[in-house]
């Protein structure tokens, strides 16, 4: 007797497991539904949820966010699929987070002449959405095939850019800094299309658990075809090209409420007249001649180049552009020694405490020549030695897209 009741109870238990396996996605897609309606001033919907019991995942098909006021037309954020999994090997580590892996998604940027018309906010009420629908913290962010969009109806002419074919991974974010990971213990690297075809990457690592902002962060971005951003050159520089290439190389890095960095931008075989030339304004003929005449005056004549190093450096609501050190990068690439199109190497240096520091002159040029005359020192070389030692030994850089190191 006591057996038959059991199965009985067991059976009973199957069914109810099931029946609640079966509701629960149409009861967690109502729940989630709910709460993307309640955004401020944006609805959302998904169309689908599916469940994986078996590696503790749910995941979202056919997600989209819209603004509902102000009457703009593109949705602020589309994705065909978000999936949401506990990290088991973290999990046997004692520790509980999550997987985020996003694919086919879309965020699109609004600048338009009102609020109601713009959708570029970038607040708490984003924050507490994700905080709903992935309680759990996140450890490793994986993003497939997605855009970003960012159009400026207020630009005259209106500018729409765009970052296609993104792919980003970023692990160990909820790592601390040790001895074996170092002081910046996650990774993260973006891969794109830009615009004209260029090619962008940044890679680096941080530590997002530090009290201050802690990163170095490296941006390469090359073989951009210019005359394909005309229209952000027309809206924000009032020139235009015919013909011309662009490559551009960042480096910054923070630590203890301090960063520092620099960029180098390269315009390589400049073009400015256009067959529209004739039919634009004055004023805006005489700007570009103007522009035109500097970038001749300033050109590299071996490479067809114009560039320059900004070094910028401060504390975070607090930037010192270096003015005087850009225009004197500009005329030394002109006129004198080139710029190298790469990166350049660490901007600050690990402290014996294991923790980034920022290195107070900062000069990276200045470290290799400082390292050359001790090595002369020691060795007895003459100055030709040093500039050999100089460029035979340049800092350990990560290979970029472009196949540069």
């Amino acid at each position: 007797m006591w057996f038959r009741r059991s199965w009985h109870f067991i059976l009973i238990v199957v069914l109810v497991l099931v029946a609640v396996r079966v509701a629960l996605p149409y009861v967690l897609e109502r729940l989630i539904n709910d709460r993307l309606e309640k955004i401020p001033e944006y609805a959302g919907r998904v169309e689908d949820i599916d469940l994986h019991v078996w590696r503790g995942a749910y995941q979202l098909d056919g997600i989209e966010i819209v603004k509902t006021t102000g009457g703009t037309r593109e949705p602020f954020f589309k994705a065909g699929q978000i999936d949401f999994s506990l990290a088991w090997r973290d999990l046997f580590r004692g520790r509980f987070v999550g997987d985020f892996a996003l694919e086919d998604g879309q965020l699109i940027i609004v600048n338009g002449p009102t609020e109601e018309s713009s959708q570029k906010e970038a607040d708490r009420r984003w924050q507490d959405v994700i905080e709903d629908l992935f309680p759990i913290e996140i450890t490793r962010l994986e993003i497939k095939d997605s855009l970003v969009r960012f159009i400026d109806n207020e630009a005259d002419p209106k500018v729409d850019i765009a970052l296609n074919g993104l792919q980003v991974v970023a692990k160990g974010l909820r790592n601390r800094p040790s001895e074996k990971r170092g002081p910046l213990p996650a990774d993260v690297e973006l891969r794109a299309k830009t615009i004209g075809n260029g090619d962008l990457r940044i890679f680096g690592g941080l530590d997002l658990l530090a009290e201050r902002p802690r990163f170095s962060l490296n941006l390469e971005l090359i073989n951009v075809d210019l005359p394909e951003l005309n229209d952000f050159l027309l809206a924000y520089g009032n020139v235009d090209v015919s013909r011309g290439d662009f490559q551009l190389f960042l480096e910054v890095a923070a630590a203890d409420g301090k960063y520092e960095g620099y960029v180098k931008p390269f315009f390589d075989d400049l073009e400015f007249e256009n067959v529209a030339d004739k039919s634009k304004p004055v004023t805006q003929r005489l700007w570009e001649n103007v522009v035109a005449a500097l970038s001749g005056l300033l050109k590299n004549k071996e490479r067809d180049q114009v560039a320059t190093r900004i070094p910028f450096s401060g504390e975070f609501g607090e930037t010192d552009v270096g003015i005087l050190a850009t225009i004197g990068n500009l005329i030394r690439h002109g006129f004198g020694r080139a710029l190298s199109e790469r990166l350049e190497g660490e901007i600050f240096a690990p402290s014996e405490e294991g923790l980034l520091k920022p290195d107070d002159e900062g000069d990276v040029a200045r470290r290799g020549k400082d390292e050359a005359r001790r090595s002369k020192e020691a060795g007895g070389g003459t100055d030709a030695d040093k500039e050999t030692t100089v460029a035979e030994k340049p800092p350990v850089r990560p290979q970029g897209p472009s196949g540069k190191r």
